[in-house]
């Protein structure tokens, strides 16, 4: 299983989550390459066919975790998150949360990269941020695997 990151300057999710976050990776989700499918959050989980984003906008990384394709079916059926347009909103507002020192916090869902940051801790890897608690932006989960 890889962890997919999305990059792209020329389309406004990229433009909108560099002014949030510093960087224009904007999408996080993991990549059964053996059996060409991405599991990713947009709204809501969701399986599609890989690739799905031309290969020049992705990076791909090895799972920091045991993420089996078991574990993501299994999530596609059971998990109740949902991502809508107050948490979005939210999120561009991350930097003034942190101007103040505060976590961004969330409407009620959980963006992409904050799924897979709660499936890495679920499946028995860490990372620098708690499950539930400051989600990690798409740009701080490629600055953590860069630095790894």
């Amino acid at each position: 299983m890889k962890l997919a990151l999305v990059f792209n300057n020329h389309k406004l999710s990229g433009w909108l989550t560099k002014l949030g976050t510093g960087c224009y990776a904007y999408h996080a989700f993991w990549v059964d390459e053996e059996h060409h499918v991405m599991y990713d959050m947009n709204l809501i989980r969701r399986r599609r066919a890989w690739p799905h984003y031309p290969e020049s906008q992705v990076l791909l990384f090895d799972a920091p975790a045991n993420i089996t394709s078991k574990y993501l079916e299994d999530q596609l059926t059971s998990d109740e998150n949902r991502y809508g347009v107050g948490d979005y909103c939210l999120f561009l507002l991350r930097p003034f949360f942190h101007l103040f020192g505060k976590s961004t916090p969330n409407s009620g869902g959980i963006i992409c990269s904050e799924m897979v940051n709660v499936d890495i801790w679920n499946c028995g890897g860490t990372t620098p941020w708690k499950p539930k608690e400051a989600p990690p932006s798409p740009c701080d989960l490629y600055r953590w695997l860069r630095k790894s």
